[in-house]
């Protein structure tokens, strides 16, 4: 037997200010992962599949090269997913990945990945999991839900781990008046760096007023009350110290406030910067563009990207 499928899944950018953990926004940046096997599918443990990955795009040059071996992440998804299926694959398989998603640098690529993998496999598989059971699949192996849910399901999402009673989401469209852009800079900063840095314990008072505008930044992003954004994107517990991993970010942050952006925030982890306005195409670019002089002043290379939402989230299709 011999068959092909492709998955398309987009990335994200998450957090978004006071929601960490919690939300994610899919954005027009995709990974396509076309997978190939040839064998049979038997019970788990009891086949012996021969791997082979390549990787274009971002991710296939160093500093910042995805893995080719047993670390990739597709290759680890689709691992993952056949045992859930409770089956292994008896053969070769061939994983050609190309992405479009900054690697390291807070914009869901390894999150969308996963996602891409464990919908290649299922559909391989013929396991028909659905896309419930796919969310923890992907949370189990990324840790947190926040950029897998919105790369499986698209639009904006609020996701949360509910122990036994499974992964509550929430989606909605981002309103359409929204345009987004990303600075990215030539730098990358690791979940784990970025984790370590938060303080294991929080003023009572401060995490109470990061909830409340968390719950009304969701819906003034759904609904599109702009005049709201700059007081509900304030957060206080990820990043005040995260930025201090990130040159010259507070003043970066402050610096796109002040050009007229309408929310700012560290996209993920960082070290990329999210600028969110109402309006055309030429305000973003004018917006980034003075934080991509601002970080050249630190002796740090950047580019923008002007993204949209993406409201499908990932899909699969026979080649």
């Amino acid at each position: 037997m011999k068959r092909s499928v492709q998955a398309v899944v987009p990335g994200s950018t998450s957090n978004l200010g006071p929601g960490f953990d919690l939300f994610g926004l899919a954005v027009d940046l995709y990974v396509r992962v076309t997978v190939t096997i040839e064998g049979s599918f038997v019970m788990t443990g009891t086949g012996t599949t021969a791997w082979e990955v390549t990787w274009e795009g971002e991710g296939s040059e160093a500093p910042d090269r995805v893995p080719t071996d047993t670390g990739n992440l597709v290759l680890r998804a689709l691992t993952r997913v056949w045992d859930s299926a409770g089956v292994s694959l008896d053969g070769r398989a061939l994983v050609a990945g190309r992405s479009d998603i900054p690697t390291a640098r807070g914009l869901g690529a390894s999150g969308a990945a996963i996602v891409a993998g464990l919908l290649a496999g299922e559909r391989l598989a013929e396991a028909d999991l659905g896309r419930e059971r796919l969310l923890e699949l992907a949370v189990a192996e990324e840790g947190h839900p926040d950029n897998v849910t919105p790369s499986l399901h698209g639009g904006l999402t609020a996701s949360a781990p509910l122990g036994p009673a499974g992964i509550a989401v929430c989606r909605e469209r981002l309103n359409e008046a929204y345009l987004m852009g990303a600075v990215v800079p030539d730098i990358a900063l690791s979940t784990r760096l970025a984790r370590e840095a938060l303080p294991a314990e929080i003023a009572h008072a401060e995490a109470v007023a990061n909830q409340q505008r968390s719950f009304f930044l969701y819906r003034a992003l759904v609904e599109g009350r702009t005049e709201e954004l700059t007081v509900l994107t304030r957060d206080v517990l990820h990043q005040p110290y995260r930025s201090r991993l990130i040159p010259a970010c507070d003043e970066l942050l402050a610096r796109a406030a002040g050009k007229g952006a309408d929310a700012v925030w560290i996209s993920g982890s960082g070290p990329t910067l999210m600028v969110l306005v109402d309006g055309a195409v030429e305000r973003v670019e004018e917006i980034c563009s003075a934080l991509v002089t601002r970080w050249a002043e630190e002796g740090i290379g950047s580019r923008m990207l002007v993204l949209g939402p993406d409201d499908l989230g990932g899909a699969v299709h026979e080649i």
